[in-house]
């Protein structure tokens, strides 16, 4: 076989993952077995290379005849850069080998380095490369810590490639894997935020809030809120500007975003939870160009803000008729354009409703609650009282009725007794 020519690699018939665990192993023929993985690496390296006097082999050999199998790995591993330019059909069984002579190095630094040249050059041989990751991934045991950086690499390389819908199903576990793993605070909040910032770039818009509010919400409690000022001011205004996030009550609940008050995005906040059309319209004639240097969309934010205010219309006025004329002017729209904005806070799922065209009225049978605090208590509690009223008016009634059949019964029963 040319020299030039790279064979297949020989390593111990053993499947994938027991290659890998095989590497996590303590026995008595640890050093021994890594010493021959080394040297028959450091052999494919060279081959791969086109080295005819086989430097790395000769630089290696010495030392692992002197018993100085973690220096030889060093060097080999320093190289192994190279398995990147291995056949498709050798790719996997030389990155198991080298990854199997990695996880019994005791450098750390070792693995990252790895990782790092997996997820390089993102566009070539990239699902072999998702596979090697997944070994190292499903190998390691469930709780090692050395799988948050696994994971990190294979999210890094999904984004890189284009190829982010194969992580996408994974994310629902990221909370738990994060216990089992048990990795410090600063550690999540680094995942947090990569996969935050990773979901934005792939325009994954919904799921990047979800962990940025995640991350946010790790700092409850703490100090040095001002260094979230950024991250805080960002979970507000992707908030606003994704159009089927409607409820902002979850925000209220981060401290880091409580942090910003006194802060214009948080005025614009505060009219979104509890304003109207109004109230908007005279915070931007207050804070010209306020829509813009967040920005965001002047027609989106207006329509969303209409929506809301005809929620909270219509929990205000439950099954009460709603002309479309108070509809046109708390929502700042000509009466014939109420129509279309009932049939989309219906389907925004807000409110349930029913239009009658020929009265022009509206009857809102059920409405969210933008917020529920003092105000809705009380006004929930007045609603329970009523209907509380009116059920005691209706067994009166009935109590009534019943008397008055008892007493026609006993009437007809004398009369018939006489007779």
């Amino acid at each position: 076989m040319d020299a030039r020519t790279p064979g297949i690699l020989r390593i111990p018939e053993k499947s994938t993952v027991q290659i890998l665990i095989s590497a996590l192993e303590n026995n008595n023929d640890h050093h021994l077995m890594q010493a021959t993985d080394v040297a028959e690496l450091a052999t494919y390296i060279s081959t791969l290379r086109g080295d005819e006097q086989e430097a790395l082999v000769n630089e290696i050999a010495p030392l692992l005849e002197a018993n100085k199998t973690s220096e030889a790995t060093k060097i080999l591993l320093r190289e192994s850069r190279a398995l990147l330019e291995a056949p498709e059909k050798e790719f996997e069984s030389a990155h198991n080998l080298l990854v199997a002579i990695a996880l019994n190095d005791s450098d750390k630094a070792v693995l990252s380095q790895i990782l790092k040249n997996l997820i390089s050059e993102p566009n070539q041989k990239t699902p072999i490369k998702f596979k090697v990751l997944s070994n190292i991934f499903n190998t390691v045991p469930a709780n090692s810590p050395i799988r948050l950086e696994v994971f990190t690499a294979i999210v890094d390389l999904a984004v890189a490639s284009d190829d982010i819908d194969l992580v996408l199903p994974q994310l629902q576990y990221v909370p738990s894997w994060l216990s089992e793993w048990g990795v410090g605070v600063e550690a999540e909040r680094a995942l947090f935020l990569t996969l935050s910032d990773r979901l934005k770039e792939t325009g994954n818009q919904y799921q990047s809030l979800e962990f940025l509010l995640k991350y946010l919400t790790s700092f409850n409690g703490a100090s040095g809120l001002d260094s979230q000022k950024a991250q805080a001011t960002r979970a507000v205004v992707e908030s606003l500007a994704l159009p089927e996030v409607l409820n902002f009550e979850n925000l209220l609940k981060i401290d880091a975003v409580q942090h910003l008050k006194g802060e214009k995005v948080y005025e614009l906040l505060s009219v979104f939870m509890s304003g109207n059309v109004q109230d908007y319209r005279g915070l931007i004639a207050k804070n010209g160009g306020l829509i813009k240097e967040l920005g965001l969309d002047e027609d989106e934010t207006l329509r969303k803000i209409r929506l809301l205010s005809l929620a909270s219309l219509g929990s205000e006025n439950l099954s009460r008729e709603l002309s479309y004329q108070e509809i046109a002017k708390a929502l700042e729209i000509e009466e014939s354009e109420v129509e279309l904005w009932v049939i989309d806070v219906i389907r925004a799922g807000l409110v349930e409703a029913k239009l009658n065209q020929v009265s022009k009225v509206v009857i809102i049978s059920r409405s969210i609650y933008r917020t529920f605090g003092t105000a809705q208590w009380q006004q929930l509690s007045q609603r329970l009282n009523g209907w509380n009223q009116s059920l005691a008016e209706i067994l009166q009634v009935i109590a009534n009725a019943k008397l008055t059949t008892g007493a026609a019964v006993s009437t007809a029963v004398i009369t018939n007794n006489i007779n």
